[in-house]
């Protein structure tokens, strides 16, 4: 049981700690929930239930789906 705690503990400090290398700009969403060892929709939702904003604009979201777009070829 205080094996189960200690780990709990270490993976809770270890999500919180690519939290914040997130938030400085020092790693990707991708990288950070690798990193955590959760997947990128349960990081992005470790960070909103934390609090934490994003500064990803409704502006940058259009880019890279114009980025997308020419890169993938319709078939």
């Amino acid at each position: 049981m205080i094996r189960r705690f200690m780990e709990k503990g270490i993976a809770d400090f270890r999500k919180e700690r690519v939290a914040a290398l997130y938030v400085e700009g020092k790693t990707s969403i991708s990288g950070a929930a690798e990193m955590a060892g959760v997947t990128i929709p349960e990081m992005v939702q470790l960070l909103v239930s934390e609090g934490y904003r994003s500064s990803y604009s409704l502006k940058d979201f259009r880019r890279g789906v114009k980025l997308l777009q020419k890169t993938v070829k319709p078939e």
